[in-house]
């Protein structure tokens, strides 16, 4: 029997007044799955995180989480946000507290986790990033790409079901990116279901179980990354992958 999808989008269409940015998307997602989506600037792909997260509501469509809409009125859409995280291309980090702090106190406002539980697991997710050294430290002692580290073990704290990355390295030097992959790679093959906005063409094709090449609004194709690098479809994707291809390659 086929497991049934953690997460499924149908139709979904996103407009702002008269101008439509996202036109009738539909995927699925399963549980341990990436899913990485690939598309030139303008395309969409950030609106669609952001309605898959709520933080923009959709304009039609569905989307079915454990096989329910979380578009029907009455349904707990705070609770759909709580087992949905996201790391933005900005950190986000509270700048008052330090990186132990930052990933603790979500866990005990949100999930009423004692401190001596937060903190146990706020530490073994900081250690699979590689930023228990920095416990102590605060945001503005650290580089970019250690911000969005700790950013990323943050929302893991959250115990989400899915983690959603919005161009997670587009604001960090070229230098610090790798790192900042690195984790999101061990977090991949620990399990961790993911949705992934990325330009990063090599990391895409090497952690990713299926990718989408979105433009203007519409998804263009969609399959393995094998499918879209190495058997590309249409001339959109492949103008797109001529500016990426000895890096995909």
């Amino acid at each position: 029997m086929t497991e049934p999808s953690l997460l499924t989008v149908s139709h979904l269409q996103k407009k702002y007044g008269d101008h439509q940015v996202l036109k009738d998307i539909s995927f699925d997602l399963k549980k341990s799955e990436v899913l990485t989506i690939i598309g030139p600037s303008g395309g969409g792909k950030s609106t669609l995180l952001r309605c898959v997260n709520l933080l923009e509501q959709p304009t039609s469509g569905q989307i079915k989480f454990h096989q329910e809409n979380v578009l029907d009125s009455g349904f707990n859409q705070n609770r759909y946000r709580a087992k949905v995280g996201m790391v933005f291309q900005q950190f986000n980090l509270f700048s008052n507290k330090n990186v132990l702090q930052n990933c603790m106190i979500g866990q005990e406002l949100v999930l009423k986790r004692s401190a001596e539980q937060a903190r146990k697991i706020a530490i073994a997710n900081l250690e699979k990033v590689g930023m228990a050294p920095y416990r102590n430290a605060k945001p503005r002692q650290l580089s970019g790409g250690q911000q969005q580290r700790v950013a990323i073990a943050r929302a893991v704290c959250m115990d989400p079901d899915i983690l959603l990355f919005d161009e997670p390295t587009s604001a960090l030097d070229p230098e610090m990116v790798g790192d900042v992959l690195a984790s999101m790679k061990r977090l991949a093959q620990s399990g961790l279901t993911m949705m992934i906005v990325t330009h990063e063409m090599a990391f895409a094709k090497s952690v990713s179980d299926q990718i989408i090449f979105m433009s203007q609004g519409v998804i263009t194709e969609q399959g393995t990354p094998q499918q879209l690098f190495e058997k590309t479809q249409t001339p959109e994707l492949t103008k797109f992958l001529q500016h990426f291809r000895q890096e995909a390659i």
